[in-house]
């Protein structure tokens, strides 16, 4: 129990700190003239046999996100779970059951000029995944379509597509992504 005191009030004095170094006194804050955030381009229309896949925990089937910094994790001890901050890189698409597609889509497109880490997998229902797409620190041209299709194991049939985008070079950029089972 001596030791739970100590790391709550190391965890206190790390969160008042981070309070502290994200307060500005009045006079230094500048005001910027409202600006109207640039439009993203749109995504290439989906292929006739093609069916968009439901994001996983969201609505429709395209995401845009902005790269967060990447996640940390602070174990503690004993029954105490872990503190840290998670990253947003990860998106899941769900694969209807009973739907036998012979090819997934993912259509990648960035809004900002960045290096991106890149990683595209296929989630199976026996635990296992396959890996269809990996780029480390790429340089991806701003709104400039990336597009990628992969066919699943011929025995099995995946749960869920997962992409992987982020990075240390690409925090703060925007991007879209969207997956299709195609027919």
């Amino acid at each position: 129990m001596s030791i739970r005191f100590p790391i709550f009030g190391l965890l206190s004095a790390i969160a008042s700190c981070s309070v502290l170094v994200q307060v500005q006194p009045a006079a230094t804050q500048t005001k910027k003239p409202l600006q109207a955030e640039p439009k993203d381009a749109p995504l290439p229309p989906l292929p006739a046999n093609c069916k968009p896949l439901p994001l996983v925990g969201g609505d429709g089937s395209a995401v845009t996100k902005t790269a967060s910094v990447p996640g940390l994790r602070v174990p503690l001890p004993g029954p105490i779970p872990s503190v840290g901050v998670r990253n947003n890189w990860n998106t899941d698409w769900f694969v209807p059951s009973g739907q036998a597609f012979k090819t997934y889509r993912v259509v990648f497109m960035p809004h900002s000029d960045a290096e991106y880490s890149v990683n595209m997998t296929l989630k199976y229902p026996d635990e296992s995944l396959d890996q269809f797409y990996r780029e480390r620190g790429r340089q991806f041209p701003a709104n400039k379509v990336v597009v990628i299709n992969t066919s699943p194991r011929t025995d099995l049939q995946p749960f869920q597509v997962n992409t992987n985008i982020g990075g240390l070079q690409s925090v703060g950029a925007r991007y879209t992504v969207a997956v299709a089972g195609c027919l």
